[in-house]
């Protein structure tokens, strides 16, 4: 994946946002005040393709109430929204990512499935990956290096556990929002989280399809989370998470 940019502020943020991710930023010149051009070339195995972008962009910002705002203000207003989870907890992960302990992960499980209780922290709890979690936890995964980190997602998200309840035994996936999260936190917060609420929130962004993919995440999800935060003029990844959290909410205050 390439990232280009050229002229104003823009280029600024969006090659640093590049650089953090592993990306390699091509072309970047700027020139203050200028007019802005940013492009994000992806390649697959079909070849490569140019996203191209300018004072116009593809995604629509919506505020609360509905109405079309600039990207900086959608960003703060909806990162402002996020109350869910424990932003010291996620903070303190990340910080120690290079030397995760088996205790570390069994934290980010509880972090991403919301188990905070003993009482949800354990198998056999909807919604709760225990046994995948209790997997890495002995596993101690460290973050692939670039050209395997499809083969990192595609085996954390086939993994299958069994949970089990009164009226009946389900096999589960671990799924690409987990594996997603396992992967934000080993790579220090490299790469974004997707799941069903950031899915949602490109949708409305891009008013087209969203697919819950491992190549649509790293073809076309990352590049474009770079493209949101340098047009929402922020360095802060985690305030682009965060937004887009809440921006994928399952009702909002208006319609869509």
């Amino acid at each position: 994946m390439e990232c280009g940019v050229e002229g104003g502020e823009l280029p600024i943020l969006l090659a640093d946002s590049a650089r953090r991710m592993g990306t390699r930023p091509v072309e970047s010149t700027s020139q203050p005040g200028a007019a802005y051009r940013y492009w994000v070339r992806v390649k697959n195995t079909k070849g490569s393709r140019d996203i191209i972008g300018g004072v116009m962009t593809r995604f629509r910002f919506r505020s609360t109430n509905g109405t079309d705002i600039a990207p900086g203000e959608w960003v703060r207003m909806w990162a402002a929204r996020y109350t869910e989870y424990d932003d010291a907890e996620h903070d303190a992960l990340i910080a120690k990512h290079r030397s995760f302990s088996a205790g570390d992960f069994e934290r980010i499980g509880r972090w991403k499935d919301n188990a905070n209780t003993e009482g949800r922290w354990k198998p056999n709890v909807a919604s709760v990956a225990y046994r995948i979690w209790m997997l890495a936890a002995s596993e101690l995964p460290v973050c692939p290096e670039n050209g395997r980190v499809a083969d990192f997602l595609e085996d954390w998200a086939e993994r299958k556990y069994t949970e089990e309840n009164k009226t009946r035994t389900c096999e589960k996936r671990f799924g690409l929002s987990h594996a997603t999260t396992l992967l934000h936190f080993i790579s220090g917060g490299r790469f974004p989280i997707f799941d069903r609420r950031v899915i949602k929130a490109m949708t409305r962004l891009l008013d087209s399809r969203v697919p819950n993919t491992v190549r649509w995440y790293l073809d076309s999800y990352c590049p474009l989370f770079l493209e949101l935060a340098a047009l929402c003029g922020t360095n802060d990844l985690r305030m682009v998470d965060k937004a887009l959290f809440k921006y994928g909410d399952k009702t909002l205050p208006f319609s869509d």
